[in-house]
C-alpha cells in the first residue's frame, strides 16, 4: 500500500472500510492541536460574504502577511495553497533549466516537468542530512548552469536545515544575479530563525516559498504565499488569475496571522514532542533517526528489517495508523518512513504500535 502524498485520509479508510476520524494520521506533518481556537467562529462570522466574490487582489490578506513578515507588501504574492505556486512559476518566470535538491517534495519534479523545463538533480546524502554541498552546487552549475535552483528548507522528508555554508552560498548566489534561488520554506514556520527571509531585501533572486497549512492545521482552506524582491513579484502579478484566493482562506488567513499565544504554545509543543519521540525512536533496535527541526522525523530502518510499506500496513490493519511511507520520494529507499509529530498520548499510541511489529520481535 503505497501513495505519493501522505494525508490520504479518505482514500485510506474507503479502503479498509472505516470513517477517516477513525484514522489516526502520522503522515501528513499538520499542527495536531488543528486550527487556532476562534477560527470557525470567525468564519462563521463572515458566512454572508459567500454571496460575493472574494476581492480580485486579496489586498486584506496580502497587507496582513506583508505586516506579520515586517515586508513591504510588494514582496509579498498571495496564492490558492503553495502548491498551486509551484506549478505556476516556472510558466510564469519562463524557467527553462532548473536544479532540484532531492529529496524533496514531488510536485516539485511534476511541475518543471510539466512545463517541459530541463531537470538536473542534486541528489544528497543521508551522511549530510539530505542537504548539499557547496561542492555540489558548484558542479550542477559550472556544468548545467542551470536558471534556477530549488532547495527545502527545512529539508522534506528529512526535516533538516539547510547548513550556514550552503546558506551563504545562496546568499551569494542571488545576490549577485546569477541563478534564481528558490527556497521552499513551508515548514520554516516551526523554526524561524532558520528562514532566508531576510535575504529577501538585499537579493536581486531569490523567492521564497511558503505555506499556511502546516503550522496553522488548515489545509482545506487552500493558503500560501511567496516572499520575493519586488521586481519579481511585479512580473509575477501579471500573471496571476483573479480571484485566486477564497474569502473564506483570507479571513481564515488573516484570522490565523493575529494568533499570538497559539503560536508559542504550537512551538513549544512541538519541540519538547519532538525531542521526545526522537529520542524514544531511537531506541528501536534498527531504527536511525535524523535530527530535523519541523514538526515531522524521517526514520530509516535497517535492511534487515522488512521494507517501509510493511510495517505501514501492519501499523494501518492492527492499529488504524497511518504513517508516511517514503519509498516514493526520488533519492530514497524503500526503507524510510516519515512520521509527524502529535500531541503526546497519540505519540505514545505510535510508539507502542511500531514495538509490536512482529518483524521487531
Amino acid at each position: 500500500m503505497s501513495f505519493v502524498h501522505g494525508g490520504n485520509v479518505y482514500e485510506i479508510a474507503s479502503l479498509l472500510g472505516c470513517a477517516p476520524e477513525v484514522i489516526l494520521d502520522f503522515s501528513a506533518s499538520i499542527n495536531p492541536l488543528g486550527p487556532p481556537p476562534g477560527l470557525m467562529q470567525e468564519l462563521e462570522r463572515h458566512f454572508n460574504r459567500i454571496q460575493y466574490y472574494p476581492d480580485i487582489h486579496a489586498r486584506d490578506i496580502l497587507n496582513a502577511v506583508s505586516e506579520y513578515h515586517g515586508f513591504p507588501s510588494s514582496r509579498v504574492i498571495v496564492g490558492n495553497g503553495s502548491t498551486e505556486l509551484i506549478y505556476w512559476l516556472p510558466r510564469v518566470l519562463g524557467i527553462k533549466r532548473a536544479a532540484i535538491v532531492l529529496p524533496t517534495f514531488s510536485e516539485y519534479l511534476k511541475a518543471f516537468e510539466l512545463h517541459g523545463v530541463q531537470l538536473r538533480k542534486v541528489f544528497c546524502s543521508s551522511e549530510n542530512g539530505f542537504q548539499p554541498t557547496t561542492e555540489q552546487l558548484d558542479r550542477v552549475c559550472d556544468a548545467f548552469s542551470p536558471d534556477a535552483i530549488l532547495f527545502t528548507n527545512p529539508a522534506s522528508p528529512a526535516g533538516t536545515t539547510l547548513p550556514p555554508t550552503v546558506r551563504e552560498w545562496v546568499h551569494d548566489r542571488s545576490r549577485s544575479g546569477k541563478t534564481l534561488c528558490i527556497v521552499d520554506e513551508v515548514f520554516v514556520d516551526f523554526c524561524e530563525e532558520e528562514s532566508f527571509k531576510g535575504l529577501v531585501g538585499e537579493s536581486v533572486n531569490l523567492i521564497l516559498i511558503r505555506s499556511m497549512t502546516k503550522f496553522y492545521g488548515i489545509p482545506g482552506l487552500r493558503l500560501g504565499y511567496l516572499l520575493a524582491p519586488d521586481e519579481i513579484v511585479e512580473q509575477c502579478r501579471r500573471s496571476l488569475p483573479p480571484w485566486g484566493v477564497s474569502t473564506f482562506a483570507q479571513i481564515g488567513g488573516i484570522y490565523c496571522l493575529g494568533q499570538e499565544e497559539y503560536r508559542k504554545r504550537t512551538l513549544h509543543l512541538i519541540e519538547r514532542e519532538r525531542r521526545d519521540l526522537q529520542l524514544k525512536l531511537s531506541g528501536i533496535t534498527g531504527f536511525h533517526v535524523f535530527k530535523g527541526r519541523a514538526n515531522y522525523l524521517l526514520v530509516q530502518m535497517e535492511e534487515r528489517l522488512p521494507p517501509a510499506d510493511a510495517l505501514q500496513e501492519e501499523l494501518l490493519k492492527s492499529h488504524r495508523i497511518l504513517i508516511r511511507d517514503c519509498g516514493s520520494f526520488e533519492g530514497l529507499s524503500r526503507h524510510f518512513v516519515r512520521l509527524a509529530v502529535r500531541l503526546p498520548e497519540q505519540n505514545r499510541f505510535l510508539l507502542e504500535a511500531i514495538t509490536r511489529w512482529p518483524a521487531l520481535q
